[in-house]
């Protein structure tokens, strides 16, 4: 499903409502949150996208914000995750951020971490597994 320039541009303009630019961080629209950003999300989110395209055809009120109460929830949920994703994606807002991204850490096989001989994960053990299915499509 690919968005039109208009599509787009909209995006940028809720995202900016949404997460304003300041002295230290960027706005969306300056790192291509309604390009680049966007075609990152969806590339691993292509499920967001027709929620997106739901969301980015109701018409405005003027203020990013009070527009996101005039979403049902899966459109508000989609726009918000492709926002949010988008943001926190781009290099430079991970550099201003001091996030160096996932990093791998060494596993000895032969030593355990300091939380399992302070017995942090006892509590845990003890409880036995738990867990919510996920929901099938």
């Amino acid at each position: 499903m690919t968005f039109d320039r208009q599509q787009r541009d909209r995006l940028a303009w809720i995202a900016d409502g949404l997460i304003p630019g300041t002295d230290e961080m960027p706005a969306p629209s300056s790192i291509d949150i309604g390009g680049r950003q966007l075609d990152v999300v969806l590339g691993s989110r292509p499920d967001l996208a027709e929620d997106l395209r739901r969301a980015l055809e109701v018409p405005d009120s003027g203020d990013a914000v009070a527009w996101l109460d005039l979403l049902d929830g899966k459109a508000r949920d989609a726009l918000v995750t492709v926002v949010i994703a988008g943001y926190y994606l781009h290099r430079d807002v991970q550099r201003r951020l001091g996030y160096p991204g996932q990093i791998g850490d060494v596993v000895k096989v032969d030593s355990y971490p300091v939380y399992a001989h302070e017995g942090q994960l006892e509590r845990v053990l003890d409880r036995g597994p738990i867990y919510r299915p996920t929901p099938l499509p």
